[in-house]
């Protein structure tokens, strides 16, 4: 048995059990040529059962259909079943994700649907010990946290289809020994040109920031960074065990003393449970303000209540309130209630001294007041502005949300123009004036 063989003999055994179906991944490179023949190789022994996969992006012209050409030829040599996929591209989330990793999630998708065609438990991919230290790099670069900078398991969960595992054979051995297995035992496979392309951000740092790294700083930094791997990926773990504990627990720790880490993974679990991207913005935003609706899409909202659990709930569609009060205003103090608010109001010959209210000309105003919600087309000038303006604009500039706008108040003259809006400060067209008579004193609070 060659030495990569007695290297991965021991792992692959824990990985797959005997029996096992196995979707081997294979580009036609020299890591998953490796892997395909490596594992054939121990399949006997294991009785397991392999198929091959292969998923022709098509961004090469006629490099990416010879690599499709020897994977099948390869296949077929070894008398083993073959699934072939090809891109067919969406310029959509291209524009959305990059190339590169729209790429990747359409090959992900084709690998799930090749497995439950083969009816295969593990996806075996080629991903090796090198591959540890791009991708710290490239995570790190992208701000992930410490399940992300804990690089990848030899085994998890597929995310694409549940009840399938992806797997890694070959995550702690050095490309130096795949490149010897091949050689040593004559494993066809073929460079691929788009792995010197420099527009890619992972060619960028195996090419360019590692070497330098090593040549600068330190030769052995590909073993420092998998070391470091090591001891975020178990604290991590931890922290993420603690938060599933919490969740599973009767919570008698208030979510607001855990630790902050802990905060976190307790609301990735449940992101996670709600099929929501765990963002990081999302998860801090959570965090930090109880009781506070998100949107995520044009139909769906989120919130964390105090307690620490977090809610999804469809968007209540947002619509116009058409009910109105006319009040008739007088010298005598009436209080009417309209909505959430109760208003007081009185006319005066003489201007209140003291007064903690509002007060407007009341000749200026009709001797009946329409009391009503926002709609679109409104207008309003508040004092001391030189512009009427879109009621809708100013409600954009002062923050107020879009579904509270529709539940403020407005205070119009006969003609439903408005004079009063609550929450602002009075309008410009029933201001205060030194000729004034007559005074609207007005008062209002929550109820």
């Amino acid at each position: 048995m060659g030495d990569l063989l007695k290297q991965i003999a021991p792992a692959t055994t824990g990985l797959f059990p005997e029996k096992s179906s196995i979707l081997v991944a294979v580009s036609g490179g020299l890591d998953s040529m490796v892997l395909l023949h490596s594992l054939y190789t121990l399949s006997e022994k294991n009785s397991w059962r392999i198929a091959v996969a292969h998923f022709n992006h098509g961004l090469r012209g006629p490099e990416s259909d010879a690599d499709q050409c020897l994977v099948s030829e390869f296949s077929e040599q070894l008398k083993l079943k073959i699934t072939l996929g090809n891109w067919i591209k969406d310029t959509k989330p291209i524009k959305e994700q990059g190339l590169e990793m729209a790429a990747r999630e359409r090959r992900y998708k084709f690998l799930g649907k090749a497995a439950i065609k083969h009816r295969c438990k593990y996806i075996a991919t080629a991903h090796h010990a090198d591959d540890q230290a791009e991708t710290f790099l490239w995570r790190m670069m992208r701000g992930s946290g410490g399940e992300g900078l804990g690089g990848m398991r030899p085994l998890s969960p597929f995310s694409q289809k549940p009840g399938i595992k992806l797997a890694r054979p070959l995550i702690s051995v050095n490309r130096s020994s795949i490149k010897e297995y091949a050689d040593g035992n004559a494993v066809p496979f073929r460079e691929d040109s788009s792995n010197s392309n420099p527009k890619f951000l992972r060619n960028k740092i195996r090419r360019k920031l590692i070497p330098y790294l090593k040549n600068n700083f330190n030769p052995e930094i590909q073993t420092s960074i998998r070391q470091s791997q090591n001891l975020v990926s178990t604290d991590s773990d931890y922290v993420k065990q603690s938060a599933r504990e919490w969740i599973d627990s009767n919570k008698q720790t208030p979510f607001s003393i855990l630790h902050v880490a802990v905060q976190r993974w307790a609301i990735w679990h449940q992101l996670i449970e709600l099929g929501v991207d765990p963002q990081y913005i999302l998860i801090e935003s959570l965090r930090a303000s109880p009781d506070q609706l998100i949107s995520l899409n044009p139909t769906e909202q989120i919130h964390r209540d105090c307690n620490g659990i977090v809610h999804l709930q469809p968007v209540t569609p947002l619509g116009f309130r058409n009910n109105q009060k006319v009040i008739k205003i007088g010298p005598n103090w009436v209080k009417h209630e309209f909505s959430n608010l109760a208003i007081s109001c009185r006319t005066t010959q003489k201007r209140p001294s003291g007064f903690d209210g509002e007060l407007f000309d009341a000749d200026k105003l009709s001797k009946k007041i329409i009391l009503r919600y926002w709609k679109p087309g409104d207008r309003f000038q508040p004092i001391g502005s030189q512009f009427n303006s879109k009621l809708q604009d100013i409600f954009t500039n002062t923050r107020v949300g879009a579904a509270e706008k529709r539940t403020r108040i407005l205070a119009c003259n006969d003609s439903g123009t408005p004079f009063w809006v609550q929450g602002l400060r009075i309008g410009e067209i029933a201001k205060i004036a030194p000729n004034t008579k007559r005074y609207l004193s007005w008062k209002w609070r929550l109820i």
